[in-house]
């Protein structure tokens, strides 16, 4: 599928009925999949070329990084998190 169709098919599900909804989720997760998740986060925010950031507002993309802040700080792993970054 090309990169303009895989934008559509993005676009038209993210503007379905019912998906700005809120919706309260409850979950243990390990400190090691929350560390893991908040890369895989950061990584997909930034990955361009399949359709999918284009189609996302940039307010989506705010708010799921306030989400993987969020998943840190509980986790107490932000101070982690931040002396990773800096090694590489």
């Amino acid at each position: 599928m090309e990169v303009k169709d895989l934008k559509w098919v993005y676009d038209t599900v993210l503007s379905g009925p019912g998906m700005d909804e809120t919706v309260k989720l409850s979950f243990g997760a390990s400190r090691k999949l929350i560390l893991l998740l908040a890369e895989v986060i950061q990584l997909g925010s930034s990955a361009k070329g399949n359709g999918l950031l284009e189609s996302i507002d940039k307010e989506l993309i705010k708010e799921l990084m306030l989400l993987r802040d969020d998943f840190l700080e509980k986790a107490k792993l932000s101070k982690l998190n931040n002396q990773l970054k800096a090694l590489g």
